[in-house]
């Protein structure tokens, strides 16, 4: 099994965009060449952050991306992405011919080691620029057909990554269907929401790789807190008008009889209100919520720094999850002097 994870990484590691300097141009060539080994090798500048991405439907199949993002912080490095860009542009079939026999060969081992048909299709290559976070980016994507196992309605996600591990500038990120509940997800991602869980590197995840069993039926994340907190408040509100019907109660008593003695419905509403009381909606937001919460209250705009102190956490903690957010769109970030400014995209007139 572990070696369908080695494949995998040579794959990985192989088709990996290299950025030379701006002055190299394409090779004569090119078109017989891949990126791993392409017109820029010679002064090569690997990838700063790779992020991996399967998105898995109803039938086990899966959309993958592969996303390679490469830090333009030079206008040399700047010229040679674009540079790597144009030749991809210009040569496209040599790029996604070299990564298609890559992927062919490590489906092919995931085929024998798990038992199912699979496949690699549509795959397709692409660059773009984040001008804003400073990065170039070279994404592969292609469709791998059962690349889970279904069970009835249950989705059993890893065994085809069985022995997988992320070099410690790697994310893997795995996703399930909308209306599918995750009964388990192994090892404990580093980040985890409605529909999808996320590991950074460095991490190595065995011989089972990263394991996810979901199946339909449960309720999305947002339903459960909204539920959680609609149950909360209508059970201290039946306690507060309870304890007040007891209290309003006409004396039945004769004059003879003595004075009642106190009950625990003739104390004061305010008593045991703390043990009644709805969770506060911070404890129903995950970290990424909370940040987005803290960015809107603040109009759109919020130093990273200001966010550790409202919410108590670390630089690291903060780094990481405002890191997370970036990478799925949600924020931007620029630096501002020696500090980094969050900001929401559709408010940034950046």
């Amino acid at each position: 099994m572990r070696t369908v994870a080695l494949v995998l990484c040579v794959v990985l590691v192989g088709v990996a965009p290299v950025v030379g300097a701006a002055s190299g141009g394409p090779a004569s060539g090119a078109a017989d060449v891949g990126p791993g080994d392409g017109p820029f090798a010679s002064s090569p500048v690997d990838a700063d952050r790779t992020v991996l991405s399967a998105s898995v439907d109803e039938d086990g199949h899966a959309q993958w991306s592969v996303d390679y993002r490469v830090e333009l912080t030079t206008d040399n490095e700047t010229a040679a992405f674009e540079s790597l860009s144009a030749d991809i542009a210009a040569n496209r079939s040599a790029y996604l011919a070299s990564f298609r026999d890559r992927m062919t060969r490590t489906v092919g081992t995931a085929e024998n080691a798990t038992g199912r048909e699979m496949a690699v299709e549509n795959l397709s290559v692409s660059t773009t620029t984040e001008e804003i976070q400073g990065y170039g980016v070279v994404t592969y994507s292609f469709r791998w057909t059962n690349f889970a196992a279904v069970d009835g309605d249950e989705l059993r996600v890893g065994d085809a990554l069985a022995g997988f591990f992320l070099e410690a500038d790697g994310r893997l990120v795995l996703s399930w269907p909308d209306g599918y509940d995750a009964t388990s997800v192994s090892p404990t991602p580093d980040d985890r929401s409605d529909g999808r869980a996320a590991w950074n590197g460095p991490a190595e995840f065995g011989p089972d790789g990263p394991s996810v069993v979901a199946s339909p039926g449960g309720l999305p994340l947002p339903l459960i807190g909204l539920a959680v907190l609609v149950v909360g408040t209508l059970l201290a509100g039946g306690a507060y008008a309870y304890r007040r019907r007891g209290s309003d109660a006409p004396d039945t008593t004769s004059a003879e009889a003595p004075d009642p003695q106190p009950t625990a419905t003739d104390a004061s509403p305010d008593d045991g209100d703390e043990a009644g009381a709805p969770p506060s909606d911070d404890e129903l937001l995950s970290n990424e919520e909370r940040v987005l919460r803290l960015l809107e209250a603040e109009g759109g705009r919020v130093k990273q720094q200001t966010v550790a102190q409202r919410l108590e956490w670390t630089d690291a903690k903060t780094s990481q999850v405002v890191g997370a957010l970036r990478e799925e769109d949600e924020i931007e970030v620029f630096r501002l002097g020696r500090e980094n400014v969050i900001v929401d995209p559709e408010e940034s007139e950046l």
